[in-house]
């Protein structure tokens, strides 16, 4: 009875060794991407400038950095 004990013991510390090395994985990873998106920029086609993708403005079929050119580039384009 002592040895299964003693098995169930080990089997447990091995199964929780390799659930916490997954979830660091999992979340090095969700890490990576969410560094990567950060980096991800596009540029206004008002001025040029480039912004976060993010925090990007979208119209038109268009990227801008902020409402304002999004609305001054619609009037001059339509």
């Amino acid at each position: 009875m002592l040895k299964l004990l003693f098995w169930l013991v080990v089997a447990l510390i091995v199964g929780l060794f390799f659930a916490i090395r997954n979830a660091n994985r999992v979340r090095a990873e969700q890490q990576e991407r969410e560094q990567a998106r950060a980096l991800e920029s596009v540029r206004c086609a008002q001025c040029g400038v480039f912004v976060p993708e993010e925090k990007a403005v979208r119209r038109d079929g268009q990227d801008f950095c902020s409402w304002e050119h999004a609305d001054q580039w619609h009037r001059e384009h339509h």
